[in-house]
């Protein structure tokens, strides 16, 4: 027998007696508990600890961002399901979804690692749950390893912060690093740390990055399913209508879409990406998040996404029936004049404005 597979069974067989947890990782609030430990693990732990953050890494990648980030937040920081729901915008049932399907992604790695097929499950999941259990209760005891350790600082966070902001309020925060963020009206956004990474994911509505430049830490902006990779740059990220829309003010970003396609950007430039793939257009010299000074562009924009972001300035909303909101519109609006420009719309439209109950606008397509 290869002397690899006997070290990985005496390791499993000791962490099986020990009778570690058997369904949460260990999670280690100070780092410095670790000292307490032994400084000269054997060479079977050495092994093990490498060889199986190998094939953890890998399967954690491979997931789903939406599913590896509930899943790490399940087992690291011990986040009940229905903070999970809260914080992620999701139901319960997504939750648990989630979770199931990083935790067999897992066991189909840790099985490769020893050359094992998983077994199959019976009709309530049971003994395959039991298995994975066990297989975890191996991974709790690999991360008290400072080896191990070391590897699972990717996953762990050392800074986080969550923003958002009403309607007709703005929001700049400084981060850690020195870079800056500027939050728009009507927007959400989290932003997490790691030893050798900084994401930031902007739930909904728009921001806008000064990034410091950190060669050993990129900065990555997600926003739906896009990615927005920089290294030291000022750039805006506008999520609205299953668009992403991206301006860079200086420096340069990658951006990949979903379906795997990437632009490169630079001072002046910006583009639109659409949800599940594919980018619209790009444009050179085009200003940069112009609601930083005040302005809203509409270039041959559907009347209903422009209602839909006005409506992030004003007290009450701004609804638009189907018959009009395809009707296209153009021009460069002050969101401090917004109402006004709303009352302007039918005469240079078949449009109706009617003032509902609650005191909001309702714009109607004239017959």
């Amino acid at each position: 027998m290869p002397t690899s597979t006997v070290a990985a069974n005496l390791e499993i067989d000791r962490y099986r007696k020990a009778g570690r947890s058997a369904e949460r990782f260990v999670h280690v609030d100070d780092p410095a508990r670790l000292d307490g430990l032994s400084s000269t693990p054997d060479v079977g732990e050495i092994y093990l600890a490498r060889d199986t953050l190998r094939h953890i890494d890998a399967a954690l990648a491979r997931l789903p961002q939406r599913t590896r980030e509930v899943f790490l937040a399940s087992r690291l920081e011990g986040m009940r399901r229905a903070e999970l729901a809260e914080r992620f915008g999701i139901s319960l049932k997504t939750v648990e979804r989630d979770i199931t399907t990083a935790m067999e992604s897992l066991e189909r790695a840790l099985h490769a690692q020893r050359g094992e097929c998983p077994p199959a499950a019976s009709a309530n999941g049971k003994p395959r749950r039991k298995n994975l259990a066990r297989l975890l209760s191996l991974l709790g005891g690999l991360l008290a390893l400072p080896a191990a350790w070391q590897g699972w600082r990717h996953f762990v966070p050392v800074w986080r912060g969550e923003w958002t902001t009403a309607g007709a309020r703005f929001h700049g925060q400084a981060l850690p690093d020195g870079s800056t963020v500027l939050l728009d009206s009507a927007s959400a956004i989290e932003i997490a740390y790691y030893a050798t990474r900084r994401i930031a994911t902007l739930r909904r509505g728009a921001a806008f990055f000064q990034v410091a430049h950190d060669l050993e830490r990129p900065f990555t902006v997600h926003a739906l399913d896009a990615r927005i990779i920089v290294l030291g740059t000022r750039f805006g990220v506008d999520v609205e209508a299953g668009l992403v829309r991206v301006d860079v003010e200086s420096g340069r970003v990658r951006v990949q879409a979903a379906d795997g396609s990437e632009r490169e950007l630079g001072a002046g430039e910006s583009l639109l990406v659409r949800e599940a793939g594919g980018f619209i257009g790009h444009a050179a010299d085009a200003p940069s998040a112009p609601w930083r000074e005040g302005w809203l562009n509409f270039d041959d924009v559907p009347l209903g996404q422009a209602a839909q972001r006005l409506s992030r300035y004003t007290a009450t909303p701004v609804r638009v029936d189907a018959k009009a909101a395809g009707l296209r519109v153009y021009g460069r609006v002050s969101i401090a004049d917004s109402q006004a420009w709303l009352r302007q719309l039918p005469r240079i439209l078949p449009v109706l404005l009617m003032d509902d109950a609650e005191g909001g606008l309702h714009i109607v397509g004239r017959t």
